[in-house]
């Protein structure tokens, strides 16, 4: 019994009729895939109609959206997007001519930079040398007390105590310990902070990327 083989059908979704059909008819044996577990069992193919029906509608539906979405587009963005194209063919020449003065000028500056970045390198990897900040600092505390022992012995002889007397000397003996106190301070802060320059001095020169600061500054530039 020769079987009809379809290789094209057009089916109505609505009520399932078939409008088209094309095959030829084939005799010869044939392999059938039967459903169930044993080999006798036949299966049977139904058509929902009604589904089919719903799924054409939505169908339509969605092709109405789609549709509506378009004339959208080519009422109200269409011709924005054609005006600003328009709009920035006719800016690059000029932000092209522009871009290269920029590079002109980043050129021309190069070797300043170049020379102010191995200043400051030099600078920062140099430091300061801080036995001199310890001296400056011993000699202006060494300066505000030159005349404080003088001051004392007349403040003294005004109220009429004796240089010579124990308490006198106790009083000379205060002062020169708490002038060995501050000079000590001061040599130990300028020590200190000579220091803390030096290192801050240091973090500076390894963190700084001169190439890196040239192209920030082109960047700053063409924005």
């Amino acid at each position: 019994m020769g079987r009809m083989i379809y290789s094209r059908i057009l089916l109505d979704m609505r009520t399932g009729e078939v409008l088209e059909a094309e095959g030829e008819l084939y005799e010869g044996p044939v392999a059938e895939c039967m459903g169930g577990s044993g080999g006798g069992s036949s299966t049977t193919n139904t058509v929902d109609y009604a589904y089919n029906d719903r799924m054409a509608t939505l169908s339509e539906e969605q092709q109405a959206w789609a549709r509506d979405y378009y004339d959208m587009w080519t009422t109200h963005f269409k011709p924005y997007e054609i005006a600003q194209t328009k709009a920035n063919m006719e800016m690059l020449p000029l932000e092209t001519d522009l871009y290269k003065q920029q590079l002109q000028a980043a050129t021309s500056l190069l070797p300043q930079q170049t020379q102010a970045a191995q200043k400051f390198l030099s600078s920062a990897t140099s430091g300061v040398d801080v036995n001199e900040r310890m001296a400056l600092a011993t000699a202006d505390a060494a300066g505000a007390w030159k005349d404080v022992q003088g001051q004392t012995v007349r403040a003294n002889a005004r109220m009429g105590v004796n240089p010579n007397s124990g308490r006198f000397q106790g009083v000379a003996a205060a002062l020169d310990t708490q002038k060995a106190a501050q000079l000590a301070g001061a040599r130990t802060q300028a020590r200190v902070g000579a220091e803390q320059e030096n290192f801050e001095r240091l973090k500076a020169a390894a963190s700084f990327n001169g190439v890196g600061g040239i192209l920030q500054n082109m960047g700053a530039m063409s924005s």
